[in-house]
């Protein structure tokens, strides 16, 4: 697992610059289009990453600063004013706000990114978690809007890599093990990059690493094959039949259509 801050801030560089590509590209009437998030199009998906951005660079700047975080409140504020745009100043300021965090992040003294502490869901996030997270949000949300151009399109390698370590924290949270059939454990084998995990579906799902042999998999009852970048989409509900790659292998117990009703996205 990457514990690098600037590891992830180098692929979260490459994520924004792969988006303003896109959105440079876009009409204002596409702008309006549908998106891959349910109930938004693509307008509001760029408010949801600017919004993002405009927070995550106040708390930031609050933080460093050793000012307090904002609050649910601000927020609420915040959001507001996003909704108010026109799609297409969703856009330009969505834009505008990417960059900005970005720029900062590059710019932070080593000593900075040492001694960070981000305040969130109770915990203190260090530098590296705190930007994995925005890392995770912001690759996500850019093939949310990609895939609805391009079918083929993919999550970006260079994010890939860095967050299929990370996916525990998100199965841990979002993760529905209640929807499984009976409780279970796969095992999941990714490539590009390669690796090897255990789902356990029991009360809760978790997700640990494990061993790539085959005893591994025949004690976990079932196995999961897929591209990195795959398990990350089906880990945020983005796996559907039709953008599920033909190199997904599953055997055992291991069941897709359950494993979507697991992991229903956010």
């Amino acid at each position: 697992m990457e514990t690098d801050p600037r590891r992830w801030t180098e692929a979260l560089r490459a994520s924004h610059d792969a988006l303003v590509s896109l959105v440079v590209s876009l009409s204002p009437e596409q702008l309006s289009d549908r998106s891959y998030c349910q109930g938004w199009d693509v307008s509001q998906v760029l408010s949801h990453l600017g919004s993002g951005a405009e927070i995550s660079l106040t708390n930031l700047e609050r933080v460093l600063g050793q000012a307090d975080p904002l609050g649910r409140e601000d927020f609420g504020t915040i959001w507001g004013q996003w909704n108010a745009l026109s799609p297409t100043d969703k856009a330009r300021r969505a834009v505008i706000w990417d960059r900005r965090l970005v720029s900062v992040l590059e710019g932070l003294s080593d000593e900075a990114l040492d001694g960070l502490r981000m305040p969130f869901l109770g915990m203190d996030l260090d530098a590296a978690t705190y930007i994995s997270l925005r890392l995770g949000e912001h690759a996500v949300h850019s093939w949310d809007l990609m895939v609805s151009f391009d079918p083929s399109s993919e999550i970006l390698a260079s994010s890939a890599d860095l967050l299929v370590d990370r996916l525990g924290f998100i199965v841990d949270r979002v993760g529905k093990a209640a929807e499984a059939a009976a409780p279970r454990r796969i095992a999941v084998t990714t490539s590009a990059p390669e690796r090897h995990f255990v789902l356990a579906l029991t009360d809760k799902a978790t997700l640990s690493e494990g061993g790539g042999d085959a005893a591994t998999a025949s004690a976990a009852g079932g196995g999961l094959r897929l591209p990195a970048a795959a398990f990350i989409r089906l880990c945020y509900g983005r796996l559907d039949p039709a953008h599920t790659p033909s190199t997904v292998e599953t055997s055992g117990d291991a069941d897709l259509e359950e494993l979507r009703r697991v992991f229903p996205g956010f």
